[in-house]
């Protein structure tokens, strides 16, 4: 070699395949803690939507049950008398504060009183029950959320950043451009809901989902009204499994229930959510005289016709806060703390831009500047503003007004079971005045 050393030869690196094994190590039934995170990886991807719905029920774990659907027409009291069967309190039973003990000294009548009230309407039934009553008050369906809590598919209300998209499947036949992410109108009863549904649709040209025959079909059956439902959690289940929120056939989603409809939307297709607020004695008023007189509703209640507005409101049947139990997922015999409230106004501040059904004007003239809405018929641009005041609107319910009126004994009474939703109220009506700001006329 002429005293020259051998050069090493250099060896090829290995290309290991991944160790499945590690997985499902041999000799082994059962599988090993890295494939249980593996499965977990893939449940939460967005292109399984059935495995990261059950998985997303892991972050509402802990809910106690709820009462089924079917037990409003038994009479039984514990089902929500307070708002219609698509209304719906959901049930996670989040963490709470303790009370300090000096308030336990304080508060021990009414507190006792109040546990009373709250205990009488938990029932004690079985396991399978006890699914039919979360899926009747929750809706079937459970939105990933991150550590605070917060719906992961829907927008922050300072997102105002719009993607357009090409939509290749419009009614028209011709492609079209539309906004990637959908509005999500979280639908409190009683206020306004009718007439804003028709003013997104004949006057913003908004498509949405409302079943209108018997049998719920990804088929438009009339201008802009794609036959799906969103208002029951049947019509939610079939809605999912549909993937509607991706199928770019909707503009709009509309439902009572927060929660479960969150549940619709993907990465793909967030939700862009507003309310419009109604303060609390307003809409117990007004649903506890539609629901006497809607004979076509399922949650009609003819036994109500022999109540007076007090005998309702005073009983302890009487289902309360709907709104801070709908945004924090507590069901309806728990008994509520300043943590719920601040969790709702967490959510309402970050998540949802707040109309006020006393200032619909204002309302409109913001949603349509949040939305970049604009009129169909540039012809008749009053479309809107017709709707708001027509001389018979949508769904009315002329009902009488509050025996005793303001600061009267119902009012005390409403004022202190819905103390929770009082607050939130107030809270909405400031987040509208700062709405204003960003949105100057």
């Amino acid at each position: 070699n002429g005293g020259r050393r051998p050069q090493r030869q250099r060896r090829q690196p290995s290309i290991k395949p991944f160790p499945f094994t590690m997985l499902f190590p041999k000799h082994s039934t059962r599988p090993s803690r890295a494939a249980l995170l593996f499965v977990g990886f893939l449940a939460m991807s967005s292109t399984i939507p059935y495995i990261a719905n059950h998985v997303a029920i892991l972050s509402w774990s802990g809910m106690p049950d709820q009462p089924s659907d079917d037990r409003e027409r038994e009479g039984d009291p514990h089902y929500n008398d307070h708002y219609s069967n698509n209304n719906n309190i959901t049930t996670a039973a989040l963490p709470t504060r303790p009370k300090q003990q000096q308030l336990r000294q304080s508060n021990d009548n009414n507190n006792s009183t109040r546990r009373r009230r709250l205990a009488s309407r938990k029932p004690l039934l079985d396991d399978e029950t006890q699914q039919k009553q979360m899926r009747s008050y929750l809706g079937g369906l459970y939105p990933p959320v991150d550590k605070n809590m917060l719906l992961l598919y829907l927008k922050d209300t300072t997102d105002t950043e719009d993607v357009l998209l090409l939509n290749l499947s419009h009614k028209s036949g011709e492609p079209v451009t539309r906004k990637r992410d959908l509005v999500f109108f979280w639908h409190i009863p009683k206020a306004s809901g009718s007439t804003m549904k028709n003013i997104m649709n004949f006057c913003f040209d908004l498509s949405r989902a409302e079943k209108l025959e018997e049998k719920a079909t990804m088929v438009f059956v009339r201008d802009n009204i794609l036959n799906m439902d969103t208002s029951t959690p049947d019509g939610l289940s079939h809605a999912f499994a549909n993937q509607l929120a991706n199928s770019n056939k909707v503009d709009v989603i509309v439902s009572n229930y927060f929660l479960s409809a969150s549940a619709l939307f993907t990465d793909q297709h967030l939700g862009k959510t507003f309310t419009i607020m109604r303060h609390p004695v307003d809409v117990a008023l007004s649903l506890f005289h539609y629901r006497r007189t809607a004979k076509w509703e399922r949650s009609y209640r003819k036994d109500w016709l022999s109540l007076s507005f007090m005998d309702y409101v005073s009983g302890d049947d009487y289902m309360d806060n709907w709104m801070v139990r709908q945004l924090t997922g507590t069901m309806p015999w728990v008994e509520l703390n300043d943590s719920h409230l601040e969790r709702a106004k967490l959510m309402l501040r970050t998540k949802i831009f707040v109309g006020v059904l006393t200032e619909i004007d204002e309302t409109l003239r913001q949603l349509k500047a949040h939305y970049g809405w604009e009129e169909k018929d540039k012809e008749k641009p009053r479309c809107a503003y017709n709707y708001l005041h027509s001389e018979k609107p949508s769904n009315a319910n002329k009902h009488p007004g509050l025996q005793g009126g303001r600061g009267g004994g119902t009012w005390n009474v409403l004022a202190e079971k819905e103390k929770w939703d009082f607050s939130l109220y107030h809270y909405g009506l400031e987040l509208f005045a700062e709405q204003r700001e960003r949105y100057p006329p």
